[in-house]
C-alpha cells in the first residue's frame, strides 16, 4: 500500500488468511520473481529455496542467509538444517529445523533439494549476504567499564539481508518475510495441536512473541 510516495509496512495485524502449503505454494511457482538478466532460470531456483526455507523452518532471515550447503543434511525422511544461529538473541544460541520429505509440505523441501543440487560442496547457498558492515548505535547506548572508560556499542548487520527482503517481496508481493514466518508458525500450532509452548521449543522463540504471530493464542481450549 502507498500513500503518496511512502510505502506502508505491511504488519502482522494485517494478515486477514493464513495460506495453506499448497496455495502457498501455488502462488510462489506461478510467480516470475526477480526479473535477472541472465542466469534466470538458477536464480529463481535459487529465490524460491530461499522462501521455502523461511517458510519451513520458521526462520529469520539474518538466520538462513549464512547457511552453507554443511549445513542441510539429508536424513533420509526429512532434511536436518542444523547449527542455525538464532537471530536476535543477547547470548548465542543455536537451533535446527527439519524439512519434511513426506506430507502436504514436501514440495517446499523439494525447492530447496533442486537448489542444493546447483551447488558444490561446503558452498554457501546465498553469497550475496557474504559481507557485513558495523554501525556504532547513538549515544544513548554507550557505557563505562568499571575503570571509567566510555565505550561505545556497535550493530553488525549483512549487507545481504535487504536483498533477501526484496527477493521475498519480487515472489510474493502480497506478503513479506514476517508474514512467511506467521505461515510457518500457524501450521506447527495446527500440527501440534495448538501447543504453544510446543512450537515455540521448536523454534527456540517466547511463547509472547509467538502470539502475534498466531492471532490464535486461545484456540486450545474449547468455547464454553
Amino acid at each position: 500500500m502507498e500513500m503518496g510516495m511512502i510505502k506502508l509496512r505491511k504488519t502482522l495485524l494485517q494478515i486477514k488468511h493464513y495460506p495453506s502449503p499448497q496455495e502457498l505454494y501455488e502462488e510462489l511457482m506461478k510467480s516470475s520473481g526477480w526479473l535477472y538478466k541472465t542466469n534466470q532460470t538458477f536464480y529463481l531456483t535459487r529465490d524460491r529455496a530461499l522462501v521455502a526455507l523461511l517458510y519451513l523452518g520458521d526462520f529469520r532471515i539474518e538466520e538462513v542467509l549464512p547457511l552453507t550447503t554443511e549445513n542441510l543434511e539429508d536424513m533420509k525422511s526429512y532434511y536436518w538444517v542444523k547449527d542455525v544461529l538464532v537471530g536476535k538473541k543477547k547470548h548465542v544460541e543455536y537451533r535446527e529445523a527439519k524439512l519434511p520429505l513426506i506430507g502436504e509440505r514436501k514440495v517446499f523441501t523439494r525447492l530447496v533439494q533442486d537448489y542444493l543440487a546447483l551447488l558444490k560442496d561446503g558452498e554457501r547457498l546465498f553469497p550475496w549476504s557474504l559481507k557485513v558492515k558495523t554501525f556504532q548505535l547513538p549515544a544513548k547506548f554507550d557505557y563505562r567499564k568499571k575503570d571509567g572508560t566510555l565505550m561505545h556499542r556497535y550493530s553488525v548487520k549483512m549487507v545481504g539481508t535487504a536483498r533477501a527482503w526484496q527477493i521475498v517481496n519480487a515472489l510474493l508481493p502480497e506478503y513479506t518475510q514476517h508474514w512467511l514466518r506467521a505461515f510457518g508458525y500457524n501450521y506447527d500450532y495446527d500440527a501440534m495441536d495448538h501447543d504453544i509452548m510446543a512450537v515455540s521449543d521448536k523454534t527456540r522463540a517466547d511463547p509472547r512473541s509467538l502470539q502475534p504471530y498466531l492471532r490464535r493464542r486461545y484456540e486450545k481450549y474449547p468455547v464454553r
